[in-house]
């Protein structure tokens, strides 16, 4: 089988984990699950509420090429009506008379809020994305992709080249590193992803030279657009 991979890199990229308050939201070290399928529905043109079940069913690992570290960034913004609701529905269940605090974060002065985000800065990371039947479909859509693609957060987009093209499974394996130390593999199936699965010691080259890629993938066509009737 062959699969399709992608090249994750910029100044900054946001993988979102699960958030203990609302005004704490901190990335992951590596690319998430959802993440990487929000992005491929991005990629298929398919909306919010509109994404192709299949997309469920992809194969997905993560190769850690630069780990990148972990920033902080410091953020006030005015809490939304729709968020100010649903505080109110929360504090009325918790038994609260009057009513509830301007603000869904605690640490808000006069009703501006306070949040709290890390980003990863400086990473690297090759992803391997495969279905049975969908793995050329999806490979198109990255050539001429729906909607842009960003890395996390719509200010973060990815670094050139994006689209490494479709390979062989085993690619993440045998493709050179971009440091001399082994690189962690990630399957991102909906398990614990803390710690890679397993580890490739492929030989480093310069890290400008992703020439290797274009002489083991190959790149599909873009599709045709499709002119608009006058």
């Amino acid at each position: 089988m062959t699969s399709l991979y992608l090249r994750f890199a910029a100044p900054y990229q946001s993988w979102a984990g699960p958030r203990v308050t609302g005004n704490h939201v901190n990335t992951q070290p590596v690319p998430t699950r959802t993440g990487i399928i929000g992005l491929c529905a991005a990629a298929l043109g398919a909306r919010n509420g509109e994404w192709p079940e299949w997309l469920q069913e992809l194969d997905i690992e993560v190769r850690v090429d630069i780990p990148g570290t972990i920033e902080k960034d410091f953020q006030t913004i005015n809490p939304r009506p729709e968020a100010q609701k649903f505080i109110e529905r929360i504090w009325t269940a918790a038994g609260h008379k009057g009513s509830a605090p301007t603000s869904f974060t605690p640490d808000a002065q006069k009703g501006t809020s306070i949040v709290r985000r890390t980003y990863l800065a400086g990473a690297e990371f090759t992803v391997r994305l495969s279905h049975e039947t969908k793995t050329q479909e999806l490979a198109q859509a990255f050539a001429s992709p729906g909607f842009s693609p960003y890395l996390g957060r719509r200010a973060f987009a990815p670094s050139f080249p994006f689209l490494l093209g479709i390979g062989d499974d085993g690619l993440l394996d045998t493709a050179p590193g971009r440091k001399n130390r082994p690189s962690g593999i990630h399957v991102l199936d909906g398990r614990d992803n803390t710690y890679p699965d397993r580890t490739t010691v492929a030989g480093s080259h310069p890290p400008q030279d992703l020439s290797w890629w274009s002489e083991n993938t190959t790149i599909t066509e873009r599709a045709p657009i499709r002119k608009q009737a006058s």
